[in-house]
């Protein structure tokens, strides 16, 4: 045993120096070529939290990010948009857009303002498009006109940062007159790095990544995004930016995630809408968002990284605020991998769930929470989309899905609901996650009441969670807790990295095998030895298993040993116990 232990120290000692020597012995790592779908690139792990954006000075975006933090809820990243160059004018244009300084009155201190964040393991992003309006801008006009660095010229007459101060775009309130505007040419390497090199002091004051407007094609998508990855100085090279919908005429637009749902109306539905709304505004409400993500007839669902304006981008003409609306979007904006709070300047609350009541302060708290330490699970999948060419949300019909392979959501999306017909996947059976109960493959009509969407588990589901922590940085996957779901065999595959590199792309990640098989009397849990390593991976994991079964438990041995449990209504919950990642466990529930 001795010289067991010996070998084992010396094994892990190697392993460890050589990851940080980042050359790992190549047993360690995976075959880069065992890739269902090589354009896949993964988001940094702390976009699988809750982003944030707003329309907020320096000031402002301070005392909001104290406010979120007050209030209990996650926060991973904050993005200041459009109005980052001209706060004080509130983003009328032409002038400053973009003129590559940005509002130095509203933003005295930005340096000061990303160190804030970056103390609070928040990440720092920023608004940006591909264009310069001349009107305003003349020296940075002539400058790339005279380069050679615009793909095109054109006078726009529309009122976008041209000439309004509201972002109604379209409102004839007000006469626009036009201006050039160049499109900066980003499939000319010469313009794409004086560009890097003109915003490069942004980054250089801390920030992370990019909110792309105006454009999701794709050279300006590779090139922003390549500008995350050169100069993000918290990325690590995995990079980050949100670009619009489209620009998915090339399967290539997969490596520059991520992608959101453009702007949307914070109403019910478009086919029998509760308000007016500004005519330019696309015709999606709450409705129409949830078909983009399960309507398998159009390109949305395929996205692998898609998150949405949570509660809507635009409110109603009069300035309503719809509570009910604004929750049943909350529920289901926390059932994606990418959650991002926003909305237009002109709603007050600025879907902040604190501001819009407190029902709904405590419900996205209780939700987020929830989102946050189902991180280790939502991050194993996100890893599959590339291994496995499948995608984290996996519509199942019309308005419903699978988030991974063990759990089902049906958000509600009617309004004055309290009920939810839906249609669970055939193959399985399923438990409630709020009520704990069995039910059958098929059709069903289940309770569902203002901030309980129905969310289902699939029996022999093994669900990884970790203790909540206020972003994916600040917490860790060294505890990890174990939800197994009585009643069928199963398995899952926990995936980590080190969820900033690009080490990943060369195989650098680590797989832990875990699998569970049912029986009348004893049913076993087996834990395999990781497979792979990253860097900075810790040498020993804790681990809780939380059970929920009928059975009546008499014992649960961990290789052989007594391990001390509690039962409660059906939920078996362990004492915690570590092990070494390096070692198979066996876990025996004897019943």
């Amino acid at each position: 045993m001795k010289t067991l232990n010996i070998t084992l120290s010396l094994f892990l000692m190697l392993v460890v120096l050589g990851c940080k020597n980042n050359k790992l012995p190549q047993k360690f790592v995976h075959s880069p070529t065992e890739v269902a779908d090589t354009n896949v690139v993964l988001p940094p792990a702390w976009a699988f939290g809750i982003v944030y954006g707003a329309y907020t000075n320096q000031e402002q975006s301070i005392e909001l990010v104290n406010q979120i933090i007050e209030h209990d809820y996650p926060i991973d990243a904050f993005w200041i948009d459009s109005w980052i160059w001209d706060w004080e004018n509130q983003g009328q244009g032409p002038k400053k857009y973009m003129d590559f300084v940005g509002d130095t009155v509203s933003y005295p201190d930005l340096k000061a303002m990303c160190d804030f964040m970056e103390e609070k393991d928040i990440k720092a992003g920023m608004w940006m498009w591909d264009a310069i309006m001349k009107t305003g801008n003349e020296a940075e006009y002539e400058d790339f006109k005279s380069r050679g660095f615009f793909k095109s010229e054109k006078i726009r007459t529309d009122g976008w940062h041209n000439g309004l101060r509201t972002t109604i775009i379209g409102d004839s309130s007000k006469e626009v007159k036009g201006t050039w505007c160049g499109d900066i040419d980003f499939e000319n390497p010469e313009a794409t790095a004086y560009f890097q090199e003109k915003v490069k002091h942004f980054f250089d004051q801390g920030m992370d990544f990019i909110k792309l407007d105006k454009t999701d094609a794709i050279p300006v998508c590779k090139a922003m995004f390549e500008t995350t990855q050169k100069l993000g100085k918290e990325t690590a090279g995995r990079g980050f930016i949100l670009s619009h919908s489209h620009g998915v005429e090339r399967e290539e637009y997969k490596k520059y995630p991520g992608k959101w749902t453009d702007d949307t109306r914070a109403d019910w539905n478009v086919e029998n809408p509760n308000h007016d709304f500004s005519p330019w505004l696309p015709r999606v409400a709450f409705k129409e968002n949830l078909a983009m993500y399960t309507d398998t007839s159009r390109h949305f669902h395929k996205i692998p990284f898609l998150a949405n304006d949570m509660g809507g981008f635009a409110i109603p003409t009069d300035g309503t605020i719809d509570e009910e609306l604004y929750i049943r979007w909350l529920e289901f904006a926390l059932f994606a991998p990418i959650t991002t709070p926003f909305s237009q300047p002109e709603n007050p609350t600025q879907n902040i769930a604190f501001k819009v009541s407190k029902r709904a302060d405590k419900i996205f708290r209780e939700l987020a929470h929830l989102k946050m330490e189902l991180f280790p699970y939502i991050y194993s999948y996100a890893h599959k989309v590339r291994l496995d060419g499948v995608g984290v949300m996996r519509p199942t019909r019309m308005y419903e899905y699978k988030l991974g392979e063990e759990i089902f959501v049906a958000p509600v999306y009617e309004q004055g609901a309290t009920t939810r017909k839906l249609t669970l996947p055939e193959g399985a059976s399923w438990i409630g996650y709020w009520d704990g109960k069995h039910y059958q493959e098929g059709e069903l009509e289940i309770d569902a009441p203002l901030g309980q969407i129905p969310v289902f588990i699939k029996e022999g589901a093994i669900i990884p969670k970790r203790e909540y922590a206020r972003s994916v940085e600040a917490g860790t996957n060294d505890l990890l807790e174990l939800h197994i779901y009585d009643g069928a065999d199963g398995e899952f595959t926990l995936i980590e990295d080190d969820g900033i590199s690009n080490d990943y792309l060369k195989g650098v990640f680590a797989k832990t095998g875990i699998q569970y098989q049912v029986g009348d009397v004893e049913s076993i849990l087996t834990i395999g030895a990781v497979e792979g390593f990253y860097n900075e991976m810790a040498k020993m994991r804790s681990w809780k298993l939380v059970l929920h079964t009928q059975k009546e438990l008499k014992n649960i041995l961990v290789d052989g040993k007594n391990l001390e449990f509690s039962s409660n209504d059906g939920v078996v919950t362990t004492a915690v116990f570590e092990a070494q990642r390096t070692q198979l466990q066996k876990v025996t529930f004897n019943f």
